[in-house]
Protein backbone atom coordinates (compact mmCIF):
# COMPACT_ATOMS: atom_id res chain seq x y z
CA UNK A 1 0.00 0.00 0.00
CA UNK A 2 2.01 3.72 -0.81
CA UNK A 3 1.70 6.20 1.99
CA UNK A 4 -0.23 8.23 2.25
CA UNK A 5 0.78 9.98 5.70
CA UNK A 6 4.43 11.31 7.15
CA UNK A 7 4.63 8.19 9.32
CA UNK A 8 3.95 5.82 6.34
CA UNK A 9 7.10 7.44 4.25
CA UNK A 10 9.15 7.54 7.68
CA UNK A 11 8.43 4.18 8.41
CA UNK A 12 9.11 3.04 4.62
CA UNK A 13 12.42 4.91 5.61
CA UNK A 14 13.01 2.78 8.30
CA UNK A 15 12.82 -0.39 6.92
CA UNK A 16 14.50 0.77 3.59
CA UNK A 17 17.56 1.84 6.17
CA UNK A 18 17.56 -1.52 8.12
CA UNK A 19 17.62 -3.34 5.03
CA UNK A 20 20.39 -1.20 3.42
CA UNK A 21 22.33 -2.06 6.70
CA UNK A 22 22.22 -5.34 6.41
CA UNK A 23 23.08 -5.50 2.93
CA UNK A 24 26.69 -3.45 4.06
CA UNK A 25 27.19 -6.45 6.80
CA UNK A 26 27.61 -8.80 3.51
CA UNK A 27 29.63 -6.32 2.06
CA UNK A 28 27.00 -5.65 -0.61
CA UNK A 29 27.90 -1.84 -1.22
CA UNK A 30 26.60 -1.02 -4.59
CA UNK A 31 23.29 -2.50 -3.47
CA UNK A 32 23.37 -0.94 0.26
CA UNK A 33 24.05 2.61 -1.36
CA UNK A 34 21.05 1.90 -3.50
CA UNK A 35 18.61 0.93 -0.77
CA UNK A 36 19.59 3.45 1.56
CA UNK A 37 19.07 6.30 -0.80
CA UNK A 38 15.21 5.23 -0.99
CA UNK A 39 15.79 5.61 3.12
CA UNK A 40 16.90 9.75 2.46
CA UNK A 41 13.94 9.87 0.09
CA UNK A 42 11.31 8.71 2.02
CA UNK A 43 12.72 10.56 4.92
CA UNK A 44 12.95 13.70 3.16
CA UNK A 45 9.46 13.21 1.80
CA UNK A 46 7.90 12.69 5.34
CA UNK A 47 8.93 15.97 6.19
CA UNK A 48 7.38 17.48 3.42
CA UNK A 49 4.01 16.15 3.56
CA UNK A 50 4.27 17.17 7.76
CA UNK A 51 5.40 20.62 7.20
CA UNK A 52 2.52 21.24 4.23
CA UNK A 53 -0.90 22.37 5.67
CA UNK A 54 -3.87 20.26 5.75
CA UNK A 55 -5.55 21.70 2.44
CA UNK A 56 -2.75 21.36 0.33
CA UNK A 57 -2.01 18.01 1.70
CA UNK A 58 -3.34 15.47 -1.35
CA UNK A 59 -2.02 17.87 -4.03
CA UNK A 60 1.67 17.70 -2.20
CA UNK A 61 1.66 13.72 -1.59
CA UNK A 62 0.30 13.30 -5.00
CA UNK A 63 3.32 15.80 -6.50
CA UNK A 64 6.14 14.30 -4.54
CA UNK A 65 4.73 10.59 -5.34
CA UNK A 66 4.61 11.14 -9.28
CA UNK A 67 7.96 11.65 -11.72
CA UNK A 68 11.31 10.72 -11.45
CA UNK A 69 11.98 14.18 -10.03
CA UNK A 70 10.92 13.84 -6.77
CA UNK A 71 13.70 10.78 -6.10
CA UNK A 72 16.15 13.58 -6.28
CA UNK A 73 17.35 14.34 -2.97
CA UNK A 74 18.08 17.93 -5.00
CA UNK A 75 14.58 18.27 -5.43
CA UNK A 76 13.10 17.07 -2.15
CA UNK A 77 15.51 19.46 -0.79
CA UNK A 78 14.17 22.51 -2.65
CA UNK A 79 10.53 21.35 -1.86
CA UNK A 80 11.47 21.49 2.07
CA UNK A 81 13.04 25.14 1.38
CA UNK A 82 9.94 26.12 -0.27
CA UNK A 83 8.47 25.20 3.18
CA UNK A 84 11.15 27.17 4.95
CA UNK A 85 13.36 24.22 6.24
CA UNK A 86 16.50 23.56 5.25
CA UNK A 87 18.20 20.23 5.82
CA UNK A 88 21.01 20.99 8.60
CA UNK A 89 24.19 22.27 6.60
CA UNK A 90 26.23 19.38 8.28
CA UNK A 91 23.57 17.39 6.92
CA UNK A 92 23.46 18.70 2.95
CA UNK A 93 26.53 19.19 2.58
CA UNK A 94 27.58 15.47 3.00
CA UNK A 95 24.41 14.91 1.03
CA UNK A 96 24.98 16.79 -1.76
CA UNK A 97 28.87 14.96 -1.97
CA UNK A 98 26.89 11.52 -2.53
CA UNK A 99 26.33 10.21 -6.46
CA UNK A 100 23.16 8.64 -5.43
CA UNK A 101 20.41 8.19 -8.04
CA UNK A 102 18.34 5.68 -9.23
CA UNK A 103 20.35 4.95 -12.36
CA UNK A 104 22.27 2.93 -9.87
CA UNK A 105 19.54 -0.35 -10.43
CA UNK A 106 21.38 -0.66 -13.37
CA UNK A 107 25.00 -1.35 -11.97
CA UNK A 108 26.89 -3.93 -11.09
CA UNK A 109 29.68 -4.56 -9.17
CA UNK A 110 30.97 -2.98 -5.72
CA UNK A 111 31.33 0.59 -4.36
CA UNK A 112 34.36 1.62 -1.94
CA UNK A 113 33.52 0.16 1.76
CA UNK A 114 34.32 3.98 3.29
CA UNK A 115 32.12 6.14 0.55
CA UNK A 116 29.43 3.14 1.54
CA UNK A 117 29.54 3.50 5.45
CA UNK A 118 29.64 7.54 4.96
CA UNK A 119 26.72 7.87 2.98
CA UNK A 120 24.43 5.23 5.58
CA UNK A 121 25.47 7.23 7.95
CA UNK A 122 24.04 10.32 6.92
CA UNK A 123 21.51 8.28 5.56
CA UNK A 124 20.71 7.29 9.50
CA UNK A 125 21.33 11.42 10.31
CA UNK A 126 18.40 12.03 8.15
CA UNK A 127 16.48 9.82 9.10
CA UNK A 128 17.32 10.60 12.88
CA UNK A 129 16.75 14.45 12.07
CA UNK A 130 13.49 13.96 10.09
CA UNK A 131 11.98 12.13 13.00
CA UNK A 132 12.95 14.47 15.54
CA UNK A 133 10.43 16.84 13.46
CA UNK A 134 7.83 14.75 13.22
CA UNK A 135 4.89 14.60 15.92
Amino acid sequence: MPPTSSRDFQKAAGQRLTAAETLLRERLTLDAQYIGGYAVECSLKALILELTPDPGKPDRLKRITSGASMHRPKVLLRELRDLGVALPAKLDKRLRRSDWATDLRYETGRRDMGETVAFLKTAKEIYDWVEGQLP
